[in-house]
């Protein structure tokens, strides 16, 4: 099972995620799906979280989950989301990618 990652405001269910469309920026935008990465380090694309990562408040969080895939983007995947497996705050987050244990959410 593939996991992926998204940075995202504290508090965004599940469902609230299965049901958001992330707007991808292309000029004929009816993408399906949310804006995330398969790397722990968000760095499908380039910026962490295809820049997310710099725009996030101190309290909001990672959340790792499966899904489907359903187009790769030039900053990471549209996924639908399928179920939540974890949730992390952004220190914690850091002190796991600093340590290396947020690489074995990768494919638990």
């Amino acid at each position: 099972m593939t996991h992926y990652f998204r940075a995202q405001a504290k508090g965004i269910t599940i469902e609230e995620m299965r049901e958001w469309n992330s707007d991808t920026g292309d000029d004929d935008d009816s993408s399906e799906g949310i804006a995330c990465t398969m790397s722990p380090d968000g760095l499908d694309g380039g910026s962490p979280f295809g820049g997310a990562w710099d725009a996030l408040n101190d309290d909001d969080e990672i959340v790792v989950f499966a899904g489907t895939k359903i187009e790769r983007l030039y900053d990471g995947y549209l996924v639908a989301p399928t179920a939540e497996l974890a949730r992390f705050s952004l220190a914690e987050w850091e002190e796991m990618l600093e340590d290396g244990s947020a690489w074995e959410w990768e494919e638990l």
